[in-house]
């Protein structure tokens, strides 16, 4: 049985219906203030003059790293309590959030045209380094650090909410498995309906399930945006079969919700195919996919 001892009631509803859940004043300040404090000298640029903010999307490598319980305490407790406890996160992947900031800075063109969510490029989900199955928990959740105010039409980031049905019916169809790169997987996000545009006050964090869709906004506000972009890595793939309801984890029910099931029986659906891991495709070491493993 999975124990909730943080989120509320309102709170693990809003996650199954939209897919994230924004946790306020969740970094600690001394991490917030004290990394962002050489940011501008990490970016080479002057923070007083526009004219030197030559690059409208950079992303810095990590300096400084912290344990997540210690990064952000309440935060933490969420994500826990959202993939069913502690003992389902991989003890090793992913176990500190560090200041590898990705930083929006719009251009001078944005500030007075505008792009539909609809229209924007590169909408993905974080789970480019392993084949992709319907119950692949590699990158169970995105986490989004807000480490500045993000105003709307500041570049927060695009979140489509109905864009989970899509994927979760693709990948239930093809129990085969996808490789990288998954363009498939969200060709339909251009169909959909419902969006959130992230907004938030420095300091905040969004906890996305890792199956929704999202995508870089335009900045229009010339306001830098500063963000980070870890994740909770789980050691087993996700359980569609469990036999007491209560044992389903948040991210669980969210894929099954998406497909109108209670359960999914083994012998309606499993992998049918190796599972394997990749390098990312924005791994730093080489700019082409490379095959690791097979588990």
């Amino acid at each position: 049985m999975v124990k909730y001892e943080y989120l509320t009631a309102e709170q693990r509803q809003h996650f199954l219906e939209h897919g994230w859940l924004r946790i306020p004043n969740a970094i600690k300040p001394e991490y917030l203030d004290g990394w962002m404090a050489d940011c501008w000298i990490r970016l080479g640029f002057d923070e007083h003059d526009v004219s030197t903010w030559t690059e409208e999307y950079v992303k810095l490598p990590r300096h400084r790293e912290v344990p997540v319980a210690e990064f952000c305490p309440d935060a933490y407790k969420a994500m826990v309590e959202i993939v069913g406890g502690a003992d389902r996160i991989d003890p090793n992947r992913e176990t500190h959030h560090g200041d590898q900031f990705i930083i929006n800075s719009g251009t001078e063109y944005w500030r007075d045209h505008d792009q539909s969510p609809q229209d924007a490029t590169g909408w993905h989900t974080d789970n480019d380094w392993y084949r992709q199955f319907l119950d692949s928990s590699g990158n169970a959740l995105t986490i989004i650090h807000c480490f500045t105010d993000i105003d709307p039409r500041g570049g927060g980031t695009w979140l489509c909410e109905d864009g989970i049905t899509g994927i979760a019916k693709y990948l239930y169809d093809h129990p085969e498995g996808l490789d990288p790169p998954f363009d498939e997987l969200f060709a339909h996000v251009k169909d959909c309906k419902v969006f959130t545009e992230v907004t938030a006050k420095k300091g905040d964090t969004f906890i996305l399930h890792d199956f929704l869709p999202h995508a870089a906004s335009k900045n229009h506000l010339r306001k830098p945006r500063v963000i980070t972009n870890p994740h909770v890595n789980l050691k087993d793939p996700y359980e569609f079969d469990r036999e007491n309801a209560e044992d389903f984890s948040l991210c669980e029910l969210y894929i099954l919700n998406a497909l109108g099931k209670k359960r999914i029986p083994k012998s309606e659906w499993h992998a049918a195919a190796p599972r394997k891991v990749y390098y990312p495709r924005n791994y730093s070491a080489s700019p082409r996919l490379s095959l690791l493993t097979e588990r």
